[in-house]
């Protein structure tokens, strides 16, 4: 196995005595200060990295181990399958008890209240009472263990010693994964619940273990699995919906990037920048030529225009929605949950984000240059001002308050966008072409485009919409 290690900071040097260097081929770091040899090792920067043959890279960091991987799969186009965390490869080092936050993340949003844990030292050891795990005072936490008379009375409802002694349907059920090498075991437990989870290690020990434990699962229903910090995260939902409702996520970008292509994801490339195979804003109906000026709001006029899907919405080459609190790659929103939201939702937007100890107004006058604020918010003010004084007063009063949905990100109804669209561009077009950034920074000739990113805002603060708050990556 060839292993490269990333980040060769305090916690690798930490942990340096309890690494298996038999599997290291190479170190990796941005830090252009890291002296080029380490350990007897090569120490390159990330944008080699795919003149290597590796097999995994492992991060050495705990709060950037996110951000980090995020950075590799986009910036440097490492596949996301070739990157586990650094407990992997360090000896006696277990697993951080951390995933049991996934399960309850993930049992509170299905709604699961009648669960059992088959076999699962994880859940025992670490779980007083059944409320560490399920958010719902009524639900049901049942056992399988076979030394019964070891749990913690407290915890669950019903323990049996075996499988079969137990005749309940379960909406999820917990379980240990060499319990899944065992084909009769699955084949039992299948019927009896809507989900089976699983949470194991990166399986680093064998190249073709992920896959084949896959390809098991999958006998069961449709997997997915979330990588992170914590380990591999599956989830077999046995009903095995397939969902094609009408929707498209466009994923804004202006540089090469390693952006999202499944469903319902869409490249689309603003400005000069193109490439084959993705969308790109200067074909069909467009305002491509204003693009350094007003950001992705190009992009929304053009999806505006030459689309018809049911929802849409835009994410950014760096920005994604996740489905919940598990920030990972991996869970970025997927047609399930966008599907699960529009039932009860009309848009999904951000979570609201704060400004802190400042004012809207202040904070993006602070990030660019004064003189083009002031000429920008003076035409940006001016404009609503003529075309929808009934926005005015809206207007002033999110740029004296201190919260806003940031970053343009949405998915919506397609009525929503419609509505919305109509409104912005019906001042934002003049302004951005009154306003004269030639002798500007790259950064301040935007400042329009800041503006339209905070009329979402402002639009919404006049229109009666159900909203669905979502975490998002933030880069």
């Amino acid at each position: 196995m060839r292993i490269i290690i990333y980040a060769v900071g305090r916690m690798f040097e930490y942990h340096s005595g309890q690494i298996e260097w038999e599997d290291i081929i190479a170190l990796a770091d941005k830090n252009p200060k890291i002296e080029t040899k380490k350990y007897g090792f090569p120490v390159i920067k990330p944008d080699v990295i795919r003149e290597w043959e590796y097999d995994f890279i492992a991060i050495f960091s705990n709060k950037y181990f996110e951000k980090i991987k995020m950075e590799l799969v986009g910036e440097y186009f490492v596949p996301k399958e070739k990157i586990i965390p650094w407990r992997e490869i360090v000896l006696k080092e277990s697993v951080s008890s951390g995933i049991l936050q996934h399960y309850k993340i993930f049992l509170k949003e299905r709604m699961c209240k009648r669960v059992l844990v088959f076999e699962l030292p994880m859940i025992h050891k670490n779980c007083l009472i059944k409320e560490e795990l399920l958010s719902w005072k009524e639900g049901i936490l049942d056992g399988v263990w076979s030394r019964a008379e070891d749990q913690n009375k407290n915890l669950y409802e019903n323990i049996y010693e075996k499988f079969e002694e137990c005749n309940e349907n379960y909406d999820a059920i917990l379980m240990g994964s060499e319990l899944c090498c065992r084909d009769h075991v699955l084949e039992q437990i299948k019927s009896r619940t809507r989900y089976i989870l699983i949470h194991t290690g990166y399986l680093t020990y064998e190249i073709s273990a992920k896959k084949a434990l896959e390809d098991k699962l999958r006998q069961c229903g449709e997997v997915s699995c979330i990588s992170d910090l914590e380990g591999l995260f599956w989830i077999v939902d046995t009903e095995n919906k397939q969902l094609t409702e009408d929707v498209s996520i466009y994923v804004v970008t202006h540089k090469d990037y390693n952006v999202p292509t499944n469903y319902p994801y869409k490249p689309l490339c603003v400005g000069d920048y193109q490439k084959r195979g993705y969308l790109t804003e200067s074909m069909g109906e467009n305002i491509a030529y204003l693009n350094k000026k007003i950001n992705e709001s190009t992009a929304l006029y053009w999806i505006w225009k030459n689309t018809n899907e049911k929802y849409v919405g835009i994410n950014h080459y760096r920005r994604y929605f996740y489905n919940n609190e598990i920030r990972s790659v991996d869970n970025y929103l997927d047609i399930e949950h966008i599907c699960e939201i529009f039932k009860e939702y009309d848009i999904i937007l951000p979570q609201v984000y704060s400004m802190a100890e400042m004012t809207v107004f202040e904070q993006l006058r602070a990030t660019i240059n004064h003189e083009l604020f002031e000429e920008g918010y003076s035409i940006i003010r001016d404009k609503i001002g003529k075309v929808h004084p009934n926005y005015l007063e809206v207007f002033d009063s999110v740029m004296e308050g201190s919260r806003i949905f940031p970053c343009n990100l949405f998915v919506a109804k397609r009525e929503i966008v419609n509505r919305y669209c109509e409104w912005l561009f019906s001042f934002l077009i003049e302004a951005a072409e009154e306003i004269d950034v030639e002798n500007c920074d790259n950064y301040s000739r935007r400042v329009i485009g800041f503006f339209a990113e905070r009329m979402w805002t402002v639009w919404l603060r006049r229109n009666r919409v159900k909203v669905k708050e979502l975490p998002y990556v933030q880069m």
